[in-house]
């Protein structure tokens, strides 16, 4: 007897879970440049989501209910939501939506296929090592450990086949903790060889340098950051220059921060009256840029100390602008 037109989906279908699937998104922005040639190669691609910037021609999207939460609970929100969703859909016998269904790991326990971008766990480690300054840093370890708990749930469910790690380090801490059965492949994360090049730098970096203000006798560090500026090792790179800055001998250092929604940068420049007095004449935050080469042309180097990284993707732009790092 044939099958049912909707009993099982195209042979070269896909799903994506991810919950905002946004250009601004490191994980996200994969997802989209890939669009084109996917759909070119004769792809069905289906979008769970909270927001999508894909387009909706041709492409079938799914929005769930997107509450306005804080950023850092966004994430587990989705998770509840999808899974609970996918739960539904199952309870309700509906054909599964795709052969190939994929998430960020921890998001949707019914992807067989798992992007790993960051480990909560090992986080946490670190975090314990670095001890808790402030009620802030308890939560966020809370919601952390929340993270680690879907990650090793997604690892350890029956339908995960092939795990997605972003370096061959992350891929070493999953190993140790995922079944044999689920096959684990490094996948760095990719960007884009247009706008991130030395000859990009070269041919911006006078006006870029001109815009902010500074002089050619300036030597400028660049840090890029959308958030967890304390993870990311920004007040180390602080400590740091306000210890040079002692010197007058490196009066010519400037520290370029480049990113960060209006809220927190107010909060870290009311942190730095106290930490860093005198930083207004050697730092300088321009803001969330939808540029990032403009700035990273303006820099003399990349000062990133960061205390956990799973593969930077504003590392390898600025490597890939010939930035030391």
């Amino acid at each position: 007897m044939a099958a049912a037109p909707d009993e099982s989906p195209p042979v070269k279908s896909v799903l994506w879970v991810e919950a905002c699937v946004e250009y601004r998104d490191p994980t996200a922005r994969q997802l989209l440049v890939a669009l084109p040639r996917l759909r070119a190669a004769g792809w069905t691609i289906k979008i769970w989501c909270l927001r999508s910037e894909a387009p909706r021609d041709g492409i079938e999207h799914t929005f769930l209910p997107a509450p306005n939460l804080p950023g850092p609970l966004v994430l587990i929100y989705f998770a509840c939501a999808a899974n609970l969703y996918g739960l539904a859909r199952w309870l309700t016998r509906r054909p599964r939506p795709a052969t190939i269904v994929h998430s960020s790991c921890g998001l949707f326990f019914g992807a067989n296929l798992a992007s790993i971008h960051f480990l909560n766990c090992v986080w946490m480690r670190k975090q314990m090592e670095l001890g808790f300054r402030s009620w802030k840093e308890v939560g966020s370890f809370l919601l952390h450990g929340i993270g680690a708990i879907l990650e090793r749930i997604h690892w350890n469910w029956p339908g995960l086949e092939l795990a997605l790690p972003v370096s061959d380090s992350i891929r070493d801490e999953v190993r140790r903790r995922a079944p044999a059965r689920v096959a684990l492949e490094t996948l760095p994360n990719g960007y884009d060889e247009t706008r991130f090049n030395p000859a990009v730098r070269s041919a911006r970096r006078d006006g870029a340098r001109e815009e902010l203000g500074l002089t050619s006798g300036e030597v400028v560090f660049a840090f890029v950051s959308l958030g967890h500026h304390e993870r990311k090792g920004f007040w180390l790179a602080v400590e740091a220059f306000a210890l040079l800055r002692t010197d007058p001998a490196m009066a010519h250092l400037r520290f370029l921060v480049v990113g960060g929604k209006p809220e927190t940068l107010a909060a870290l420049r009311t942190q730095l009256v106290r930490r860093a007095p005198g930083w207004e004449e050697w730092l300088l935050f321009t803001g969330q840029q939808p540029e990032v080469e403009k700035y990273l042309a303006a820099s003399d180097a990349f000062l990133y100390p960061s205390y956990f990284e799973a593969f930077c993707l504003a590392e390898i732009e600025a490597a890939a602008m010939g930035l030391p790092l």
